[in-house]
């Protein structure tokens, strides 16, 4: 295996130094506390020193409890910052001083500690959000920079380290990883505690950055599906979930086909609990999936293809830091149709998807600011998850595809594998792409004159290509039968007669993402008696296909359907995948008829979404201002409150701040300028700098379940 070079010096997304000293290998052991929603922890770190002169190792925290360090066995000198309000997610750096062992190109370093309850990289469920509802459940999701909260780390993804893990679990439960079973033939893996409880040991030898390290720990079953394969979940869900991912060894054949041969050992792959904020996560060894996925005729299976081809793009050739993150992505796509295609046995498939992946890229471009809208973002200490949309996967995917293009699908079938095989178990830049791409096709005057910069750095949608559309035409032809009803031009009783319900998924997404399209075009939705038509003949507001339902209810909410909205607070409050949830809220919020149901709901539900969920979301509704609440404020009584923890959101001048009132949550927005408030009722002062306020009052709306400070700054 070949080793990696040095780290670059700076990486705005972490406040470690592994340019100075950089972490080969992590020993973990674990102590998973359901009771307290605490992980107590020793990690050991094999740390190799760039040069001589490192006076200290630092690495990124974010609230962990630090109980001890140790430098090559003995007691160490470290420090803490203070985490930077206006960068809450950078948390803190953990600076640990390295003196006396210059002569040594490598030191251990031993830390215990224990993570907190709210850490953002991991959701503890209760029995009630199992589908089992005996035993809780937690599971880690560390993408982008989430694993600082789960364990001190270099948090880039430059810094890539094996590891092996020794997790104690109670008793009912089984612990699950991005690793393999120590024992990959299964013996003594599993020993018992004096106590009863059960010791898992797990070790993973390919190295891997932070964000790919995952755990997770619940009442669990497997299925094997493959000699490589096995698929885990709840008991009462597992038989499903083999059914619906029985493909997946195809998936791996394909991409091993387009690329090089499988390098992680197994491809396990574990359903979650609805609230699992992705469609998947391709942790290396055991993917995350949600279970919106089980559509029960294997419809979504896409998604897994795309997480297993991670197994190459990503987690094999990883992005550098995550201004280059349509490197993992862009490729991602590229390969999962590719495998799609293959699977399917008909090359149109291709063409067929990108075409709604073009719709997906017209949405998030017209949604997110310039700055998110290029493939390379500029250097930020803003959090990454901020910039997460379709544009490094869509955007990502049509460069990609427009080298093919340019120089022969043939020819680049050749450079991929070549590519994979170059930068295999390191890291990639964009320009470390170019400058390889140009270098393996010198031979093709074309690329001198290819546009990277354009690409590369403007924001906004590329050109289309010119898609294959050989499966999409009838389904597009449908969308303008139903747009000529909706604009008058066809008798209102003389609907499309077309019978889709032998359709395939793909096939009826394609035709609600015509519908969307044109709607957003025209700017103007739907009508709601061509809503009811299609609610009559289709009965798609009933589907339990998650794809399309989530696409007819934004077309049903647009078009002012209030007889929709017991479907969507359903559909929202029943599963927290955000390619769903975002838009949904968002829509209900800018809607006459929804705004006030999408805070209540929102606030009602917010702790069965994972943190990441709860945190865009909330991003998603910061437009609310306290003077959009002046008159409910007016006509609100007045209610006592006790505390409330204050959490600050990306809104420049606003915090976010929840109060618990017994009774439930409730959000509220306050203009922050020193952070200092002196509440109305008894001249008690919070200071919003320690997350707690005592004493005052508040006006409360129970109309809409926001909540005003009356105060009074100091």
């Amino acid at each position: 295996m070949t080793a990696a070079a040095a780290p670059p010096a700076c990486d705005p997304s972490s406040l470690s130094n592994p340019n100075e000293a950089h972490i080969t290998h992590l020993s973990w052991e674990a102590v998973v506390d359901f009771a307290k929603k605490k992980i107590l922890a020793k990690a050991t770190y094999d740390v190799k020193l760039v040069s001589s002169d490192v006076t200290s190792l630092r690495l990124d925290t974010s609230g962990l409890a630090i109980r001890s360090v140790e430098v090559n066995g003995k007691r160490a000198t470290v420090s803490m910052t203070i985490p930077d309000d206006s960068k809450p997610h950078l948390g803190s750096c953990l600076e640990i001083e390295l003196n006396n062992i210059f002569s040594e190109e490598k030191v251990s370093v031993t830390i215990q500690y224990a993570t907190s309850p709210s850490a953002s990289a991991a959701q503890w469920l209760p029995p009630a959000q199992t589908a089992g509802k005996e035993h809780p459940y937690v599971f880690t999701q560390c993408q982008a920079i989430h694993a600082r909260s789960l364990l001190p780390c270099q948090d880039c993804p430059s810094v890539k380290m094996t590891y092996d893990a020794r997790v104690t679990v109670p008793k009912w439960a089984t612990c699950v990883m991005s690793a393999l079973s120590k024992d990959i033939n299964k013996t003594n893996t599993i020993t018992e505690a004096e106590n009863g409880d059960k010791i898992y040991e797990f070790s993973q030898p390919v190295p891997i950055p932070s964000y790919l390290f995952a755990l997770a720990v619940g009442e669990l079953d497997s299925r094997e599906i493959s000699p490589r394969c096995r698929v885990w979940s709840e008991p009462s869900m597992v038989d499903a979930v083999a059914f619906e991912f029985s493909q997946v060894e195809d998936f791996l054949k394909a991409a091993e086909e387009l690329t090089m041969p499988y390098q992680w050992t197994r491809y396990d792959l574990l359903c979650l609990p609805p609230s699992f904020p992705y469609g998947g996560m391709e942790n290396p060894c055991l993917t995350f999936v949600t279970p919106t996925l089980l559509a029960g005729d294997k419809s979504l299976a896409d998604v897994v293809a795309h997480e297993a081809a991670h197994s190459w793009s990503g987690n094999l050739v990883t992005n550098e830091t995550w201004e280059h993150f349509w490197l993992n992505e862009g490729w991602t796509i590229f390969l999962q149709r590719k495998i799609m295609a293959k699977v399917h046995g008909d090359d149109n498939f291709f063409d067929f998807d990108a075409i709604a992946g073009w719709e997906d890229l017209k949405e998030s471009v017209g949604l997110m600011p310039d700055k998110y809208t290029k493939l390379i973002l500029d250097p930020s200490d803003d959090d990454p998850d901020d910039a997460f949309s379709s544009v490094p996967y869509e955007k990502g995917f049509n460069l990609i595809y427009a080298l093919e293009r340019m120089v022969g699908s043939d020819k680049f079938a050749g450079f991929m594998k070549a590519y994979f095989n170059h930068f295999k178990f390191s890291t990639v830049t964009s320009q470390k792409f170019v400058d390889y791409f140009e270098s393996y096709f010198e031979d093709i005057p074309a690329i001198k004159e290819f546009d990277w910069e354009t690409w590369l750095h403007k924001p906004g949608m590329p050109e289309k290509p010119a898609f294959d559309q050989t499966l999409s035409a009838e389904c597009t032809g449908l969308a303008e039968a139903w747009v000529t009803v909706d604009d008058g031009e066809t008798g209102k009783d003389i609907l499309p007669k077309h019978d889709i319900s032998e359709w395939s998924t793909g096939r009826k997404t394609c035709f609600l993402d015509a519908l969307i399209g044109t709607c957003t075009e025209r700017k103007r939705p739907l009508s709601l008696s061509t809503v009811a038509s299609m609610k009559e003949m289709y009965q798609m507001h009933e589907s339990q296909n998650s794809e399309v339902l989530f696409r007819f209810c934004m077309i049903a909410v647009e078009a002012g359907d209030a007889s929709i909205l017991p479907v969507v607070v359903r559909f929202i409050t029943t599963q927290g995948r955000m390619k769903f949830v975002r838009p949904l809220y968002r829509a209900l919020f800018h809607s006459e008829m929804g705004k006030d149901i999408a805070v209540s709901t929102f606030l009602e539900n917010k702790d069965f979404y994972h943190p990441i969920a709860t945190k865009m979301v909330a991003s998603d509704l910061d437009s609310i201002k306290p003077d959009d609440l002046t008159k409910e404020m007016e006509k609100a009584p007045c209610v006592p409150f006790f505390a409330a923890e204050v959490f600050y959101g990306p809104q420049e001048g606003y915090v976010f701040k929840k109060s618990n009132l017994g009774t439930g949550y409730y959000l509220d927005v306050l203009p922050v300028v020193d952070k200092s408030w002196e509440a109305s009722s008894d001249g008690v002062v919070g200071n919003f700098q320690k997350s707690l306020v005592i004493g005052g009052i508040i006006a409360m709306s129970t109309a809409i379940g926001m909540a005003l400070l009356r105060g009074k700054q100091q």
